[in-house]
């Protein structure tokens, strides 16, 4: 009689075991994961995370920072065998050359896009419009007793020698920009010519477009070719920074935000992610420059009445990017 009640208690504790390890495969399966690899700086992701967490408490969302270089490459290389399910924050170009290669999914936003940054295959969903700028340490300016450039022209001052951090281009998409928009104001002879004679005036290129301001923020540089937003928000903070617009005009691309094919479709939770993402109140939260790609969303930030915009012609290319940055690693790197 105690060997029976033996067995049966041993059989309902397997039996009991068995559901219960069911029940936890049934939760994996079902859980709410998303994974996203982003461009995006790290103080904009924590932001970002605060804003997902607070609309799926439940979930599990992962957002990992790269270099847009390095994240486009980590994608073409995975392909569909990945485990990104969106990408944020990558340029035009990289978002092009990822959609060639048939590595995105269309995605049917409900939010209004600005048609000049709309894509009709609802493939390469835009952010944020960003453009650059000669940023400036006045302190760091003053000490040295350099004067203000206003132009890049400016730049070539040999005044200016190992005081001048610019992003790579093969690595940063700012650092692409402002290579393209000089190629274009130009053309492609003078181009070149105009960025040898930069080079020897470049203290670094550095791997990601938040370097040129993080640098001039500290002092640790004069002249930065950067972004404008981070430097009218380091500005605003009541740093040494100034933001100066070369009477040039600046370069300015767009950055998107892309659902990724995988092997398997995308979960009805990751749709939802990227619906929270898109919609005006994520791209309030996700865009975070001063220009919006969005139809009746007014532009942030303040731009001197003289403020003009270069000719970005081919920014979004694929191929003319590979060849434009393939040029710059034989010539500088």
């Amino acid at each position: 009689m105690k060997l029976r009640n033996f067995s049966l208690l041993l059989l309902t504790f397997v039996l009991s075991a068995t559901l219960l390890i069911g029940c936890g495969g049934s939760k994996t399966e079902n859980a709410q994961v998303v994974n996203i690899l982003s461009a995006n700086y790290e103080e904009q992701i924590a932001i970002q995370l605060d804003y997902l967490r607070e609309l799926f408490p439940d979930a599990q969302i992962n957002i990992t920072y790269m270099s847009s270089g390095k994240l486009a490459a980590k994608l073409q290389a995975e392909g569909p065998d990945g485990e990104t399910d969106i990408a944020l924050s990558l340029s035009s170009g990289y978002a092009n050359q990822l959609k060639d290669a048939g590595l995105l999914m269309p995605y049917e936003a409900t939010t209004p896009y600005k048609t000049e940054y709309a894509d009709p295959d609802n493939i390469i969903l835009p952010n944020g419009v960003w453009a650059g700028a000669i940023l400036v340490n006045t302190a760091e300016l003053s000490r040295l007793g350099l004067p203000e450039p206003t132009s890049y022209k400016d730049l070539l001052d040999p005044v200016y020698k190992g005081h001048i951090v610019m992003s790579s281009p093969v690595s940063s998409s700012t650092g692409y920009f402002f290579l393209q928009g000089i190629l274009n104001l130009y053309g492609e002879e003078g181009g070149w010519d105009y960025f040898d004679k930069l080079s020897e005036n470049i203290m670094l290129f550095g791997e990601s477009g938040s370097i040129p301001s993080s640098m001039v923020e500290k002092g640790e540089v004069a002249i930065g070719l950067g972004i404008d937003y981070e430097g009218m928000r380091l500005a605003a903070d009541g740093k040494p920074v100034k933001v100066i617009f070369a009477e040039e005009g600046a370069p300015f691309d767009y950055d998107t935000v892309l659902l990724i094919k995988r092997n398997n479709p995308p979960s009805e939770f990751v749709l939802a992610v990227m619906e929270a993402i898109t919609s005006p109140e994520g791209n309030a939260v996700f865009n975070n420059y001063n220009i919006s790609v969005l139809e009746g969303v007014a532009d942030r930030g303040e731009y001197p009445a003289d403020f003009k915009l270069l000719d970005m012609t081919g920014i979004a290319d694929p191929e003319l990017k590979t060849i434009n940055t393939n040029t710059w690693s034989e010539r500088y790197e």
